[in-house]
Order: structure tokens, then C-alpha cells, then sequence
């Protein structure tokens, strides 16, 4: 599983990219991205294959929730496994 972010600087930090990589060693030919700019109306979420077969998903985070916690990794996590349809 790849992941990657699309966030603001000032969250930046608290996006944890190879901790949710490392929560799903068993998903393979996905990509995940996160997005979390104070613009809700920057892009919405989407789910996609590629041309070479991976599945992608773009996963909108509220900002505001983000930037006032002080571990999100947990919601990423929870969020990740909702797309991928496993049971959290």
C-alpha cells in the first residue's frame, strides 16, 4: 500500500503516512491519499483503478479536527479500514 498527503504545512506532522503503510502490510495495489486543506471545497473524496490495476482512494480529513488533536493516527487508521471495507 502506497500512502501519500496533500495537507497543509501546519498539519503536516500529524498526517502519519508510514504509520498507516505499516497497518496494512497485507493490502497490496492500493493507494491511499490524504487530503486536509482548510478549503472543504478544495477536492472531493474519489476512488478510482488506474490504468495498472491499483485501486486509489483520495480521503477528505476535517481540518479543523486535525489541527486541534493531538494524535490522528488512530482516525486515519479507522478511516482507511471503512474504505477498504474491513471490519475495524
Amino acid at each position: 500500500m502506497e500512502v501519500v498527503k496533500i495537507v497543509y504545512q501546519e498539519v503536516a506532522d500529524k498526517i502519519d503516512t508510514q504509520y498507516v503503510s505499516a497497518q496494512f502490510p497485507h493490502v497490496q495495489n492500493v493507494g491511499i491519499v490524504f487530503l486536509c486543506t482548510p478549503d472543504e471545497d478544495d477536492q472531493e473524496e474519489d476512488e478510482w483503478i488506474d490504468e495498472n490495476g491499483r485501486h486509489n482512494f483520495t480521503i477528505r480529513l476535517p481540518y479543523d479536527l486535525v489541527q486541534r488533536s493531538a494524535d490522528v493516527r488512530a482516525l486515519l487508521v479507522a478511516i482507511v479500514k471503512e474504505r477498504l471495507g474491513e471490519a475495524a
